[in-house]
């Protein structure tokens, strides 16, 4: 659910000298770094403030960030790093990204997942209104069905974003805050909690923050855990869309023939603020001509970039983005990201024969579903559906 930032465009072309002080800037000095952690002021500061706001023990909360070990990898990861020069970009390879989602091993696992969960799926739409695709598609992105939920200590991951790495030391430390609490309500071990280098945790990857906001207890066992419940976790993210603006029955995308000016004007950020009817005054045409929307539904247009094949040059993709595009990205604010869930719901949901999340094309064509049988893992095959060309108003 945290997502590596990506570079920012200015510092592609700062010099070697600017670039390493960046890096120093957002880092602990060397000497801290050799401190416990507990010793350090801004840590004391920490511990004091933390302990009297949430009522822990001092000595306790001291105690167990002492048992963190700095983790150099994870600033490095942490880190923004440009491209190399004549090599492809991984920020304008759509096509590449969206592959990783759509081969067979994970939508044999998405739709066993589906058959598994069906009553907590259905029981999710019915009360939070979330549609299943969104749900299969969220959590075969983060974490391909619960196979790989991450093996990173969350107190390292926490503590060494919060005190050693500069760059969103605030967010963090609201974050190591909430595991704090989590841990001491739940009376966990530190090192008991694995999940990603950011500190994202279970099957849906939910930060500490987002467990005390939306997690719920779905399967009604008297606690929340994301980490091994799927029926939680199933209700956890659907309270979560819900709770950002989720529309049953809407799709994320609707597939249109749309130019780039038309791209430039409607285009841009996370939010769907112009209205269908703008759209079509405008010369978009939806792929779907039966394809009836409120005039003043909010639309915006998404793009993603992918390369021409055998060059370095790259052209886009363009869909309209919904409220429910917008949704997904306060999940996570990539358009690849929101595309990969998508794709994946959708792809998942037509060999379920359920509703998909694009308005407009089939995702997967006829020769790409699997024959009929009781083993949903027989039958896919391992090729993806390649991306149309690029398509120009007529």
């Amino acid at each position: 659910m945290y997502r590596r930032p990506f570079i920012l465009a200015g510092i592609a072309g700062m010099s070697v000298f600017s670039s390493l002080s960046l890096a120093q800037s957002m880092s602990s000095t060397a000497a801290e770094k050799r401190m416990l952690y507990s010793q350090r002021p801004e840590v004391k500061k920490f511990i004091k403030d933390v302990s009297a706001r949430r009522g822990l023990d001092e000595e306790w909360v001291a105690a167990v960030l002492d048992q963190a070990t700095y983790q150099p990898k994870i600033e490095r990861l942490m880190t923004p790093k440009p491209a190399p020069k004549n090599t492809k970009d991984s920020r304008k390879d759509w096509e590449k990204y969206r592959n990783i989602f759509l081969g067979q091993h994970r939508l044999n696992l998405g739709m066993k997942f589906w058959q598994d969960n069906k009553q907590y799926l259905d029981k999710a739409q019915e009360i939070y209104h979330v549609d299943p695709a969104v749900i299969i598609g969220i959590i075969g992105v983060e974490t391909r069905y619960g196979e790989n939920t991450g093996s990173w200590k969350v107190l390292d991951s926490l503590v060494t974003l919060s005190f050693d790495y500069k760059r969103r030391a605030d967010f963090f430390k609201k974050e190591l805050e909430e595991f704090l609490v989590i841990l001491h309500k739940n009376d966990l071990k530190p090192f008991e909690v694995e999940g990603s280098y950011a500190g994202a945790v279970g099957l849906p990857q939910f930060m500490p923050s987002s467990i005390k906001r939306f997690g719920v207890d779905f399967d009604g066992d008297g606690k929340i855990d994301i980490n091994h419940s799927t029926a939680d976790t199933i209700g956890s993210i659907a309270n979560y869309l819900s709770k950002h603006g989720w529309v049953e029955g809407l799709p994320m995308v609707i597939e249109a023939d749309i130019t780039d000016e038309q791209a430039a004007k409607f285009g841009g950020g996370t939010n769907p603020r112009f209205k269908w009817s703008s759209l079509l005054k405008s010369g978009v045409k939806p792929l779907d001509k039966t394809a009836h929307y409120p005039a003043d539904m909010p639309v915006f247009i998404v793009d993603f970039p992918y390369y021409i094949p055998g060059s370095l040059d790259y052209t886009k993709l363009y869909r309209i983005g919904t409220k429910n595009f917008t949704s997904v990205l306060r999940y996570n604010s990539s358009y690849f990201y929101a595309g990969a869930v998508l794709e994946l719901g959708t792809a998942i949901a037509e060999l379920m024969d359920y509703p998909g999340l694009i308005d407009g094309e089939k995702l997967l064509p006829p020769h790409l579903k699997p024959a009929a049988s009781p083993n949903p893992s027989d039958g896919i095959k391992e090729t993806v559906t390649p991306l149309n060309p690029p398509k120009t108003a007529g």
